[in-house]
This record gives structure tokens, C-alpha cells and sequence, in this order.
């Protein structure tokens, strides 16, 4: 599968796109749910402030169940209601299927985050 240009990725497999002023769309990487398998169950809440670093929530496989770690601090303000009613789509499609819009207390600072071809190369080692 291609990773998008225009994201930014973390090294816990997680990507950010800009969406608006100061908001911001996360989802997993396709890595991520390679790893994962079958995506059964996603469990976010609404609300929900955060701390870099920190767990936002979880994705539960049939396989196993992983945090979703944030990549800044923030706040979740939007759960995308299509993915947690059909959390499959995450396997056919990771890097268009996000799982939550959040603002950040911060401004959004690209040097935090990978590129596409950092994230490919820290992947592929």
C-alpha cells in the first residue's frame, strides 16, 4: 500500500493531517494495521483531553488491542462515527479511514513528526 503524501507520521505508527486552523485529522498507519489484523472494536471518547504521548484511546483485532498515542496534547473534539460503527474500513484503507479530528493546545510544529519517506524508512529497518 502507497503512504500519502501530506500526512505526518509518528514513530508509534500514527498519522496527522492538517484540516483546518488548528484541527487536525489522526489515523494509524497502514503498518499499523498490518500488525493489528482484523480491526474489530475502536474506543475514543469524545471530549477527551490529552498529553503527548499519552493513550487517546484504543483499536482492538481480533489478534490483540493497542493504544492510540498521541502525538501532542490536546483534545479530541470530532470521532468519526463512520469508522466506529465500521472499524473494518481501517484495514482497507488506513490512511483515509481517521479515527478522530483534535485540536491542539500547541501549535503544530512539523519537526515533531515524521515524513513520508522518514516513516518508510524507520518501517522497512
Amino acid at each position: 500500500m502507497d503512504y500519502i503524501d501530506g500526512l505526518f507520521y509518528t514513530k508509534e505508527h500514527i498519522w496527522v493531517k492538517p484540516y483546518q486552523e488548528n484541527k487536525y485529522l489522526l489515523g494509524i498507519t497502514n503498518f499499523a494495521q498490518d500488525l493489528l489484523g482484523d480491526i474489530v472494536y475502536v474506543d475514543l471518547a469524545l471530549g477527551n483531553k490529552f498529553n503527548i504521548d499519552s493513550s487517546i484511546g484504543s483499536i482492538e483485532s481480533v489478534k490483540t488491542a493497542s493504544d492510540i498515542v498521541a502525538p501532542a496534547s490536546g483534545e479530541i473534539i470530532l470521532i468519526n462515527g463512520d469508522v466506529v460503527n465500521s472499524p473494518e474500513k481501517i484495514n482497507t484503507n488506513p490512511h483515509e479511514a481517521w479515527l478522530c479530528q483534535i485540536s491542539l493546545d500547541n501549535e503544530f510544529d512539523k519537526e515533531n513528526y515524521l515524513t513520508k519517506e522518514a516513516y518508510l524508512s524507520l518501517i522497512e529497518n
